[in-house]
């Protein structure tokens, strides 16, 4: 079975074009040039795909990071 955090690299590395490697816990909004409004509306879309869950929009507005993001999958 593949961890969420594993899925959740994925889906980073597929939006935002990075090395998986390279996606940290503090990887966030202020350090992933690629990370503006439109891609920020793709990697939600891909997570709700992915988890099978639906995130509410003014929730994923919190969403800034890859650490923050993986804490609420790991909720849900």
């Amino acid at each position: 079975m593949i961890s969420i955090e594993k899925k959740l690299k994925k889906i980073f590395s597929v939006i935002f074009l990075i090395k998986e490697k390279n996606i940290k816990q503090s990887s966030s909004i202020k350090n992933i040039k690629k990370w503006d409004s439109l891609n920020h509306v793709k990697l939600i879309m891909a997570i709700e795909s992915k988890f099978n869950i639906s995130i509410d929009p003014e929730e994923s507005l919190q969403f800034i990071s890859f650490g923050q993001i993986l804490k609420y999958l790991k909720k849900k």
